[in-house]
């Protein structure tokens, strides 16, 4: 197929585009043109926010299939819809597990209403109604992919934290310095590699019968917050890292953008399975020694630097865990 890549040069569409000619497709990337572009690709410049110029580009230049990577707000996908309406015979919407709400049953499966608590997760599942009902209403050739936390060399390390993805973080584990998770890190997570979302997209595009379908797209290991960094810290050789619990309630109020980081993030990806025979493959435990070796290779991580804010909430932490200790063991 002729494959027309919206973004590619980003952390999560650049494993896309990777995976889609590796499959076999003859790639064209949609981009500003601010980062270098993989080999062997075709480039078309622009931006997606010029919507009135946005579907000139493509005007004479026909595709397969699109995979739109950048699809941020309902904007956005209404550019999608007057460029590629009629013209395209798929269109893959990469959104985000984000867009579902606190009303969850786990494994959260794809008929789950799609109810964001944060504003990014909202606009995702409104670019997602657009496109599904003009899949309902005219046939538009569409399918989502709601990927989870994304993992893969190139990115750092770090979820369900206090920092979220760390650049300190091997650093942070090394000197001992303590985490901060959330509900002290009992939270669970099921993550996927970047590359198996693009094979994710190549294995929708083989298949007719996805279109107009939602699926999730993780991993095959779902574990908690405190196992996901206890295994970092195992591959770093530190044993026994030192955890701090930070009340997800306490969290929210202070970051309420930040909320679905606070709900369990299990997922079934059984429809993906069943429609196209393929399911995310890359183990959690593989993925850590790959991002591990690949910041320190190419010396991405920093260095621990305690902040202000490091040394309060140590401090805080450990005053409630004692007078919680002496309460419950008060006669």
């Amino acid at each position: 197929m002729d494959v027309l890549v919206l973004g590619g040069t980003g952390y999560l569409s650049s494993a896309v585009v990777a995976e889609l000619q590796a499959a076999g497709h003859a790639v064209t990337l949609f981009t500003r043109g601010e980062r270098p572009t993989p080999e062997g690709v075709s480039l078309i410049r622009g931006d997606r926010k010029d919507y009135a110029a946005f579907p000139r580009h493509f005007e004479g230049r026909p595709f397969d299939a699109v995979v739109d990577c950048i699809c941020y707000t309902p904007q956005d996908a209404h550019a999608d819809l007057q460029a590629f309406a009629a013209r395209v015979g798929r269109l893959v919407l990469i959104s985000t597990d984000f867009v579902y709400g606190p009303r969850r049953t786990l494994p959260i499966d794809e008929d789950t209403p799609p109810l964001g608590m944060s504003q990014y997760g909202r606009d995702k599942a409104a670019c997602e109604a657009l496109l599904l009902q003009a899949c309902r209403d005219e046939g538009f050739p569409v399918t989502v992919l709601r990927p989870p936390h994304i993992m893969g060399t190139g990115g750092h390390l770090g979820t369900g934290s206090l920092q979220g993805r760390d650049p300190m973080l091997l650093d942070r584990l090394v000197r001992r310095a303590p985490l901060a998770l959330l509900d002290g890190g009992t939270l669970l997570i099921q993550p996927v590699v970047h590359r198996d979302v693009g094979k994710a997209c190549a294995a929708v595009l083989g298949h007719e019968e996805t279109r107009g379908r939602v699926y999730n797209v993780a991993g095959p290991d779902c574990v908690t917050t405190r196992e996901y960094y206890d295994l970092v810290a195992a591959v770093l050789g530190v044993d026994d890292p030192e955890y701090l619990s930070l009340p997800s309630a306490d969290f929210v109020r202070a970051f309420p953008d930040r909320a679905p980081f606070t709900y369990h993030r299990m997922y079934s990806v059984e429809r993906l399975a069943r429609d196209t025979g393929y399911r995310p493959e890359t183990s959690l435990r593989h993925a850590v020694f790959e991002m591990v070796d690949w910041l320190q290779a190419t010396e991405s991580a920093r260095p621990y630097v305690e902040s202000e804010q490091d040394q309060a909430l140590a401090a805080l932490c450990a005053a409630f865990q004692h007078e919680t200790a002496r309460l419950l063991t008060a006669e």
